[in-house]
């Protein structure tokens, strides 16, 4: 073997152990994984009469996204008069169940990440008691939001986080104790910032009773 070949594959090597080293670096400070299966979910009963309220909150930053993706699942889910899911052969025998609004700190326009300026439908001293609180990925936090986040989360059926938005529920400790997930490229600062919470990754959400965290975007 030449002395450049030598040079070369010890190059290689070195290489390839620094690789090593970096891997097993990341693998130690890296969120554990959660291997992906079926997701097992917690069905919830509808109320006998009357439109589920969905709050979807909203501040400065918010991303546009996040808001969008879970408006229309809940504006476009459609039951039956029997609570069946909705075909096209059921006709008009169409009810739609869930009643979506955004809810802030005012009326004011909110600016979303990408400049998009939205107006909520309510603030949180004239917003309908919700039954379905879902956070999307936004930058604002205000005592306003905080008091009504755990005023209501203590009685809706579900309060769930898209995205990033996992640190709201995690800063007003919503999360304490639980085993959470979120955007995978900001899960191991989070878990560094919110030591009370397990956060993982390799999972699309994370069920915990009545709280629930998704991973990336929508």
């Amino acid at each position: 073997m030449t002395r450049i070949k030598k040079l070369l594959w010890t190059a290689v090597a070195v290489i390839a152990v620094l690789d090593c080293a970096v891997y097993v670096s990341r693998a130690a400070k890296a969120p554990d994984k959660v291997a992906t299966s079926a997701a097992q979910t917690t069905p919830l009963k509808a109320p006998d009469k009357g439109p589920i309220y969905v709050a979807i909150v909203i501040s400065e930053g918010v991303n546009v996204i996040d808001i969008a993706g879970p408006w229309e699942v809940f504006s476009d889910a459609m039951l039956t008069s029997k609570g069946k899911p909705w075909h096209e052969a059921d006709g008009d025998d169409m009810i739609m169940p869930f009643n979506t609004y955004t809810v802030s700190d005012s009326l004011k326009p909110v600016t979303t990440v990408s400049g998009l300026t939205i107006v909520a439908n309510y603030s949180f001293e004239t917003a309908p008691r919700p039954e379905v609180i879902v956070i999307p990925a936004q930058g604002g936090r205000s005592d306003a939001q905080k008091a009504w986040l755990l005023s209501n989360s203590a009685t809706v059926d579900v309060t769930m986080s898209v995205c990033t938005d996992a640190s709201m529920l995690a800063e007003y400790g919503l999360l304490d104790g639980l085993t959470a997930t979120t955007y995978h490229m900001y899960a191991a600062n989070m878990q560094k910032q919110y030591p009370a919470v397990h956060f993982v990754s390799g999972t699309r959400f994370v069920e915990n009773g009545k709280v629930a965290t998704a991973g990336g975007l929508t």
